[in-house]
């Protein structure tokens, strides 16, 4: 009989102690004993994944909370015959959306009782703090500043919309700041870099055309604009879909993307604050396997 763990963000999204027990009723009543381990710190959820996968008593671990609570669990478990399974309780779940996740719980349940799966290879950001696994995105510039400056207090209060706030403080006080980075050892000039496995970004907004979870390769989308207006626009064409034909923005594919300048450039993945410049990212050398409903 399968098992399964569920590790849970406590303070992702409204009502998600309700949406868990929901979760897993109907998992119980589909013949999947569940149980349930709550996180207490950051990097709680890697310690929790990386036991269950290691004990090999689960088919499948759960990470019920947003992309930074996937990301922790997909760390522990990467390069495992345990099967990631997703229940979306953030703000953004983009990954959720890529993949095309059910949000609801009964349908979330039957799927993770199907037993079907897709392989995906993850990224790993490198910086000062040490090697750390991300699933959807990681950037560095002013889409990284929006989330280091992104309040939790505000974010709990009203989900997505907080980032909005954000933005719009962003582009008034944010010094853009043009860094050299360097696509497969290539030298480019940015102020900010979207380093991509899917297509999608903040939910369902396009990011690119084609995801590239399935491939051992980034997508990489440079901002090349330098003042305020441009940035502005670029950042209105993100979120209107238009960003692929943004003039000042290029979209390129790469296995390794390296920034090394020490100006302290601000890094966030999978939505969750990484710290500052210099980074190096590359691919995951085992990929994760992740519970998605079968394509037709």
């Amino acid at each position: 009989m399968k098992k399964i763990i569920i590790v849970a963000n406590p303070t992702a999204g409204h009502h998600s102690q309700s949406r868990i027990a929901r979760f897993t009723r109907h998992l119980a009543q589909a013949g999947l004993p569940a149980s349930v381990a709550h996180t207490h710190y950051p990097g709680h959820a890697t310690i929790l994944a990386r036991d269950a996968a290691e004990s090999g008593l689960y088919s499948h671990i759960v990470a019920a909370g947003g992309d930074g609570t996937i990301a922790e669990v997909s760390a522990g478990m990467v390069g495992t015959s345990a099967i990631l399974g997703i229940l979306p309780l953030g703000s953004a779940n983009v990954l959720a959306h890529e993949l095309r996740i059910p949000f609801n719980e009964i349908r979330n349940a039957a799927l993770i009782r199907a037993g079907h799966f897709t392989t995906i290879w993850p990224g790993y950001l490198h910086t000062q703090a040490g090697p750390q696994l991300f699933v959807q995105m990681a950037s560095i510039g002013f889409d990284a500043h929006i989330v280091h400056t992104t309040s939790t207090r505000l974010k709990a209060r009203i989900g997505r919309a907080a980032y909005a706030v954000s933005t719009l403080s962003s582009l008034l006080r944010y010094g853009l700041t043009e860094f050299t980075v360097l696509i497969d050892t290539v030298p480019h000039r940015a102020t900010t870099v979207i380093v991509s496995k899917g297509s999608l970004y903040a939910g369902k907004y396009a990011l690119t055309r084609h995801s590239a979870h399935k491939d051992k390769k980034f997508s990489v989308i440079l901002f090349e604009t330098s003042g305020k207006l441009a940035l502005m626009k670029t950042v209105l064409s993100l979120f209107l879909g238009r960003i692929g034909r943004q003039k000042g923005v290029r979209t390129l594919t790469a296995a390794t993307v390296q920034v090394p300048s020490p100006a302290a450039i601000p890094i966030q993945s999978d939505g969750d604050r990484k710290g500052f410049s210099p980074a190096c990212l590359d691919i995951s050398p085992s990929p994760l396997r992740v519970a998605v409903t079968p394509a037709g």
